[in-house]
């Protein structure tokens, strides 16, 4: 996973990780830095493997690396939320986008990427690419958004939280067990 150790080893990533983490540090609730982002990735890579690539042209490699890469991106425009009120999803594609470029992940395969991370959070709208030959000649892959959406979901541990009383997810959106 060249790309992922690439971001790992970011020293930009790596800070921004460190100042989530950091700002999150009294949050009673569900976190958002690595160990979070980490479990999103695993998560991801199970419910790939269990239900198959179908439809894909990615070796299985190629795809763990954007789950993994989508996974650790996907949660840092936590930090422009929390300074300037933008939602995160979408100040995370355009972080993403720029972190992506930096570890030269290759161009005609970010769209996936940035539309998971800006799509992430449920909206309907998806921030693709803006350079033309970043784009992938098809629709927005919505089985891709939907994975990491639902990872998103399961690494979180509702169903023994100990402020789930004060927690403002629906009872629909909780996680109730380790896979429900």
């Amino acid at each position: 996973m060249k790309y992922v150790n690439r971001l790992l080893q970011e020293t930009e990533y790596l800070q921004m990780i460190k100042e989530l983490e950091q700002k999150e540090k009294e949050r009673i609730f569900c976190g958002h830095g690595l160990s979070h982002a980490l479990d999103v990735a695993r998560i991801g890579w199970i419910l790939a493997l269990e239900r198959g690539r179908e439809g894909t042209k990615e070796s299985g490699e190629a795809f763990k690396e954007k789950i993994y890469l989508t996974a650790l991106l996907h949660d840092l425009g936590r930090l422009q939320e929390m300074k300037h009120g933008i939602p995160h999803h979408r100040a995370g594609a355009a972080l993403a986008g720029e972190l992506l470029e930096q570890i030269q992940y290759p161009r005609k395969e970010r769209n996936d990427i940035l539309e998971a991370v800006s799509g992430h959070r449920g909206e309907q709208q998806v921030i693709p690419a803006s350079d033309s030959e970043c784009r992938i000649e098809q629709k927005s892959n919505i089985d891709f958004i939907n994975l990491i959406k639902e990872a998103d979901n399961r690494s979180r541990n509702c169903f023994c939280c100990s402020v789930q009383e004060g927690c403002n997810w629906s009872e629909e959106r909780r996680n109730q067990g380790i896979f429900w």
